[in-house]
């Protein structure tokens, strides 16, 4: 697995990325797919590069924070020298399309870059992460000249961005949300406060507010929000009404300030149309939680490679700890978890290339005989097919990857024993830095009671129909086998999960276990096809779905017999210590 651009890297770009049709339908029919191919590799080896580069001072340089000096923020230097070799190749901005001087990404790549970035520095990829994404949301919803304004300044580097959404009373609940938007002769101005704002020392912030025609109306729902692009500096020149009142001191991904922010009649930039800022940031959130899924799989990566390493290295009783069969097991169990969340989100990310790519179709032909009408049609029940699959995946996706990061990141400090409590230690650093990756974009338990939702509206059907078309082409008889067990499985999940239907309380308890069997069986023909096209990864495949089926028929059966007793139970057994 060692290197940036490793094995399980190469073998989607090379070989499971349908990138005929992806360019076909994205860019039209002369397209020369393998020259695009050969030049996103190409990008992938310049990012593998400048990580490599980096790694060594940012594990260094780990403690160090951003301060806050007469109000802008001062990142530490490893994070600034790291910022500026991005920059410097263009890999700041990742999906800016090229007539704004970016590279215009698919969504993979962009998330395997982010990857890389989050295995050398977790800080610096939430940087990042978070200027792709914004830059993102203005190219879609923003005005030709807003767009013209800052794109450019962000594909180069220039700017940076983040994203403003909670508030001391609106964390999760967004239509809690009282940062007041006013319009003053077609402008307009914002007043409120932000907290826990990733980067928010920044100069670009795309800020969710309410506007103040229907505040008091719509106050507590999502309805009446609106998206606004709010600079700290105006186009003028002059200073803006945002002011950082303070940075946060955390637990890890120190490199990264998180801010409190005022908005003093701060004049803004409507993106979109007003009042439906909510679906306008659930563009970027989606798309942010693919990138932290990406972040949580980088840094259990570092943590993997630093513990192989480490358990080679170190003897007890005359032999590397890697040799002890206790050992070999724990390294193996954490190889397979990290690439079992690698095989899921690549699998997400692939569904959003697909889409991008069929709306860039659908769009460039409309009016003209590129596709009959006929294939058109196909094309949007094939778009809105995947847009169910990605609903499900991409929470999915995020839940497994970052409780993966925190449970790998764990585990390496156990392969170090004492030496990797010690404050020092790389594994403790990451596993720091790891921690957050559950709870920000969304908890893993909002992230399960997402996917229930989606469930519930049928999603199951939608991915499952693909996974059994992907099981029944198996040509060989191992394979099949293991197929065999993926396509048991998916029957007890649909058994189990109609069950839950009756009763939503219980449901939501069970959000969690169902969460897992479902992830289950997609990454067990995830890892099927993977071994299909490279056969070395067989055992691989089999070893996950050897274990997470036996698991799967424990926690549906426990599904299927469970009632709302144990919601009334469970409220018992918290008595015992709350003194009720």
């Amino acid at each position: 697995m060692s290197g940036y651009l490793n094995d399980g890297v190469l073998l989607y770009v090379n070989q499971l990325i349908d990138w005929d049709s992806f360019y076909r339908w994205s860019q039209g029919r002369d397209v020369d797919t393998a020259a695009e191919r050969d030049a996103l590799v190409e990008i992938l080896e310049t990012a593998a590069g400048v990580c490599s580069e980096i790694e060594s001072s940012s594990r260094e340089c780990w403690d160090q924070v951003a301060e806050l000096e007469n109000g802008q923020v001062v990142y530490p230097e490893h994070i600034q020298k790291g910022y500026e070799k991005l920059a410097e190749v263009g890999l700041v901005s990742l999906g800016v399309e090229s007539k704004y001087g970016g590279f215009e990404l698919p969504d993979t790549i962009q998330n395997i870059i982010i990857q890389m970035i989050a295995r050398a520095d977790a800080g610096l990829m939430t940087i990042v992460g978070l200027q792709s994404g914004v830059a993102e949301d203005i190219q879609i919803y923003a005005s030709e000249e807003l767009k013209e304004q800052y794109l450019p300044r962000f594909a180069s580097g220039e700017v940076m961005g983040a994203m403003d959404l909670t508030e001391p009373q609106a964390g999760s609940d967004l239509g809690a949300i009282t940062t007041r938007a006013s319009e003053r002769d077609g402008r307009y101005f914002l007043d409120g406060e932000k907290i826990f704002i990733t980067n928010g020392g920044c100069e670009i912030h795309l800020v969710l507010a309410r506007d103040e025609a229907t505040f008091e109306e719509s106050k507590g729902t999502t309805r009446g929000l609106s998206l606004y692009l709010c600079p700290r500096t105006l186009p003028d020149g002059s200073k803006n009404g945002l002011h950082v009142e303070r940075l946060e001191h955390k637990l890890g991904i120190h490199g990264s300030p998180t801010a409190a922010i005022r908005f003093d009649d701060a004049e803004s930039f409507l993106l979109g149309t007003p009042g439906e800022g909510f679906k306008a940031m659930l563009t970027l959130m989606n798309r942010a939680r693919l990138g932290v899924a990406a972040q949580g799989v980088g840094i259990a990566e570092a943590a993997l490679e630093v513990a192989i390493r480490y358990a080679g290295e170190r003897v007890q009783f005359g032999v590397p700890i890697a040799d002890q069969p206790l050992m070999k097991n724990m390294l193996a169990r954490m190889t397979i978890d990290v690439e079992a969340s690698r095989a899921l989100l690549y699998r997400a990310c692939r569904l959003f290339d697909v889409n991008r790519a069929l709306e860039k179709a659908l769009a460039r032909s409309a009016g003209t005989d590129e596709f009959s009408e006929a294939e058109r049609v196909e094309m949007e029940a094939h778009h809105q097919t995947n847009d169910t699959r990605i609903r499900l995946l991409t929470p999915l996706a995020k839940y497994m990857a970052t409780e993966t990061a925190d449970h790998v990141t764990r585990m390496a400090i156990q392969v170090h024993g004492g030496i990797g409590f010690m404050a020092e230690s790389e594994v403790g650093k990451l596993h720091n830095d790891a921690i957050i990756t559950t709870i920000y974009e969304g908890t893993s338990e909002i992230q399960v009671s997402f996917a229930l939702k989606e469930i519930g509206k049928g999603a199951l059907a939608a991915v499952f129909e693909s996974l059994e078309a992907e099981i029944a082409s198996f040509e060989s008889a191992e394979l099949r086998e293991y197929g065999d067990k993926v396509r048991h499985g998916m029957q007890l999940i649909l058994d189990a999960s109609s069950a839950l239907m009756s009763d939503f309380a219980y449901a939501l308890m069970s959000a969690r276990s169902l969460a897992e069997v479902v992830i289950s069986v997609i990454v067990g023909a995830e890892l099927l096809k993977q071994a299909e096209a490279e056969p070395k990864r067989f055992d691989l495949a089999a070893s996950w779905i050897n274990r997470r089926m036996v698991d799967l028929e424990s926690r549906t059966q426990r599904i299927k017999e469970g009632t709302h007793d144990r919601i009334d139970r469970a409220e018992k057994i918290i008595d015992l210590v709350r003194g009720a």
